[in-house]
């Protein structure tokens, strides 16, 4: 008797977890995500005579982290995951933030993502779940977050992120934005032109330097004061 009441009341939650987890993708950082490949022209010697987005994209160029100076990598964390190296792939804080939000609230609040969180959401999940408002989506992103992070050493989500982040201008990756909106190489970048680089994920048009420089010099502002922080 005792197991049949046990299995009844362990029913709900069997069924929750089977529809939290259908269909969940493998934890892995794909090698390249579809539609950011760069259509590259050589001539009869390997020479590189032309490079373009592919149709559907933009510049790709990953880098190894050791060749992204430190202050870049550095005003990314502190304006998007001032906890990157000790959370578990999720902020604990802002999602309970978020409930308490929620539950004060009417509409569904998401949080603040990580950096590994935005690269389950932009490279890993389906296109089809990346924009839902949904609480089955927040707890599958988390979900695999905390996957990658006991998959992936710290420093490899970073260097991820940080090739393949859309920059704005048509900028896949840091090295890609550093041409696009500088003309330079990463490693040439000053502390300034790092940190406007890092604020533009989260507001690539609206803070395009070349075309919004009034809100450009603002954004770059609040990451040189998170830095600070």
């Amino acid at each position: 008797m005792k197991r049949w009441l046990l299995l009844i009341l362990l029913l709900p939650l069997i069924s929750f977890l089977a529809w939290l987890l259908e269909g969940l993708p493998e934890p892995a950082l794909p090698s390249e995500p579809p539609g950011l490949s760069t259509v590259r022209f050589y001539d009869r010697k390997g020479r590189l005579l032309y490079e373009a987005p592919g149709p559907y994209s933009g510049k790709f160029s990953p880098l190894p982290l050791e060749e992204i100076p430190l202050f870049i990598r550095q005003a990314t964390i502190a304006t998007e995951d001032a906890s990157f190296y000790s959370n578990p792939g999720f902020d604990p804080k802002g999602v309970l933030r978020a409930i308490f939000a929620n539950l004060r609230g009417r509409e569904i609040v998401m949080g603040g993502s990580t950096i590994t969180q935005q690269v389950v959401r932009n490279f890993i999940l389906p296109p089809e779940e990346r924009y839902e408002r949904t609480l089955r989506r927040k707890l599958r992103e988390i979900i695999l977050a905390c996957l990658i992070t006991l998959r992936y050493p710290k420093d490899e989500i970073l260097a991820y992120y940080l090739n393949h982040t859309y920059y704005g201008n048509f900028a896949y990756g840091i090295k890609a934005a550093a041409e696009a909106y500088f003309g330079k190489e990463v490693g040439e970048l000053s502390l300034a032109e790092g940190a406007l680089l890092a604020g533009l994920p989260q507001c690539p048009s609206t803070c395009n330097p070349l075309q919004n420089p009034d809100e450009a010099r603002a954004r770059l502002k609040v990451v040189l004061s998170l830095m600070v922080k």
